[in-house]
């Protein structure tokens, strides 16, 4: 286990979390993913994308609010110059759905998880629109449009409850919402995270055919980006059934870490990596029933992903 876990040291420093930006509700920055397909940056670090299918836009994610979401619709319309019809939310937390009313409002339908559904009425449920139209499905649904295939996966609870990714086949690009990151730490302290379905969801993407990855969070990266969350990920679920085993009293986590049977060098023991370990502990032992598991606090709106 040791050479296993000290190979893994890069990949948790690299994937170190980035120091918080001040909130704000701009678009940063927009970048051409392939011809047809973009992929834009807030200055809270979360990404959104969209996608010209024909006569019409689907986008993937909405930024955290109302002021975002209007920015997007106008980078949108710069670059793609199309209405958005479909609007494709990754999961339920508010960083990536809190624009979605304005999205709703201006003609787009919703696209996500049935897990994700109840979640994110509440985030579309201000639309001024008279009815919320929303398109949910369990595992897999695919979009043709002129010269773009499109498809969309539920591969089973990870980040959230209600992850989907969305592939383009043709282009072999991925938007992969949480689930993969570039250069960031994933954050796995959601109430509804499950850490084994997530390393589970990562080696199932691994298998695809796949040149650019779309992240919720980071720059443009390649499928290199699905190895390195999918190394983090085992390494911190690994650590935490070696520390519930142990009994580590979650006081001492860093305490642990710091030992140097783990293969963790000490630049990589931060905040961020002490608490999804304590967060994996608690979901393992609340699935388990070994000990009580308060639940980790949500991420708040615009600030965790």
């Amino acid at each position: 286990m040791r050479r296993f876990a000290r190979r893994l040291v890069p990949v948790l420093l690299l994937l170190a979390p980035f120091v918080s930006r001040a909130q704000s509700s701009k678009v940063t920055s927009v970048e051409k993913v392939v011809d047809g397909v973009w992929m834009a940056q807030t200055d809270q670090g979360v990404n959104a994308g969209w996608i010209l299918a024909g006569d019409e836009v689907i986008a993937v994610d909405a930024g955290s609010d109302a002021a975002t979401a209007k920015v997007l619709l106008e980078k949108i319309q710069e670059t793609a110059g199309k209405p958005v019809r479909y609007l494709i939310i990754t999961h339920a937390h508010g960083d990536h759905a809190g624009g979605a009313p304005v999205f709703v409002a201006a003609g787009a339908q919703i696209v996500c998880s049935e897990s994700a559904a109840p979640a994110l009425s509440t985030f579309a449920s201000s639309s001024p629109r008279p009815r919320l139209s929303m398109f949910t499905f369990s595992e897999r649904f695919a979009m043709f449009g002129a010269k773009q295939r499109v498809a969309i996966y539920s591969l089973g609870a990870a980040h959230t409850a209600g992850d989907i990714v969305v592939l383009l086949p043709d282009q072999k690009v991925l938007f992969s919402g949480d689930i993969a990151l570039v250069k960031r730490a994933p954050y796995m302290q959601s109430p509804d995270v499950n850490p084994k379905g997530w390393e589970n969801t990562l080696a199932k993407l691994a298998q695809l055919d796949i040149e650019k990855v779309v992240p919720g969070h980071g720059t443009l990266g390649t499928r290199q980006s699905i190895g390195d969350t999918l190394s983090y990920i085992k390494k911190v679920n690994e650590l935490a059934q070696l520390f519930l085993s142990e009994k580590v009293n979650e006081n001492l986590i860093e305490a642990r870490l710091r030992r140097p049977d783990t293969g963790v060098e000490a630049a990589a023991v931060t905040p961020e990596l002490i608490a999804n370990i304590r967060a994996v502990m608690r979901a393992n032992a609340a699935k388990s029933g070994t000990a009580p598991a308060p639940k980790p606090s949500k991420a708040p709106a615009g600030k965790k992903s």
